[in-house]
């Protein structure tokens, strides 16, 4: 059977992910959404990327890059918030596997198919395998819509400073003032120095100033904020990005093969690379009254 897959975001995870897709032999049609353009802080460690692509978009550029170099493989580009798309535009996949960074996407996606699943009596169910990196630290979820638990039941165990976003989204569309913060201090001014407060004043001034060309509140903004957010600025890290790509397209490949008891087999998997190597898969239970998948939701 075809097999057509649908990668949420062209990161440096979406890259990892995307590059797996390809060599399996049994997916035919890949379609790539992401709104955001290749800036020059990207390339370190999404190789699907050079530096002529700079200001490119993502989507269009990783889906030329794959196309020249497999054509068997038919690959789709959407530049566009994947919020704006309707369900019939999901309902056509076998697979959805998500490289975001950010929580509100997640959470629009796996209402999505909840509802698809419901709706539809359980005749279309799309597996949605959740991919998130944060560091040295990554996790993998395998939802099955209607059958295991879903993204939202799991949402408590997400950090707390789950708000930060990798750099390579904050330039072009902050959503915060602390995205104005990392901006300005890790791009704009990285060879300032946070002991010097003529440094530490340049970065307040100029984060105001980035701040009101976005149109974001600076009601938070200090000099002991912005020294705050530098300190628990959290890099992306290639290795971490390519260990959680794997096991999201391991977890694809054992559905797909039928390998895997979708309604008891562990669907969590924790990867901590802060202290050796250290991976962990466990069952997650249904949140009984989980407001997306809960047949009597609180």
């Amino acid at each position: 059977m075809d097999c057509k897959v649908l990668v949420l975001g062209a990161g440096g995870l979406g890259c990892e992910i995307l590059k797996n897709l390809t060599m399996l032999g049994f997916v035919t049609q890949v379609h790539i959404i992401d709104m955001d353009t290749i800036e020059l802080t990207n390339l370190n460690r999404q190789f699907l990327f050079h530096d002529a692509d700079i200001g490119k978009a993502k989507a269009l550029v990783a889906a030329q890059y794959i196309s020249s170099r497999f054509p068997r493989l038919q690959v789709v580009s959407h530049v566009q918030d994947l919020t704006t798309l309707p369900p019939s535009f999901y309902r056509d996949f076998q697979f959805i596997i998500s490289g975001l960074d950010a929580i509100e996407p997640r959470r629009f996606i796996n209402e999505t198919l909840v509802k698809l699943t419901l709706e539809s009596n359980y005749e279309i169910c799309i597996p949605f395998i959740d991919g998130g990196t944060e560091g040295l630290k990554g996790h993998v979820k395998t939802i099955i819509p209607g059958i295991s638990a879903c993204w939202e039941c799991s949402i408590d165990t997400l950090p707390s400073h789950q708000d930060t976003v990798p750099m390579c989204t904050i330039a072009n569309n902050p959503r915060c003032i602390e995205h104005i913060v990392e901006y300005v201090s890790t791009i704009q001014y990285p060879e300032l120095d946070i002991e010097s407060a003529p440094d530490v004043k340049l970065l307040l001034e100029s984060c105001y100033e980035r701040a009101a060309q976005f149109n974001i509140s600076t009601e938070k903004l200090s000099t002991n904020f912005i020294l705050g957010v530098i300190k628990n600025i959290i890099p992306s890290v290639s290795t971490t990005n390519a260990m959680v790509a794997a096991t999201c397209c391991t977890q694809m490949v054992k559905i797909y093969k039928d390998l895997i008891d979708l309604e008891n087999d562990n669907n969590f998997t924790l990867i901590n690379c802060s202290e050796g190597c250290f991976m962990y898969s466990f069952k997650f239970e249904r949140l009984p009254g989980c407001p997306v998948c809960s047949f009597n939701p609180r």
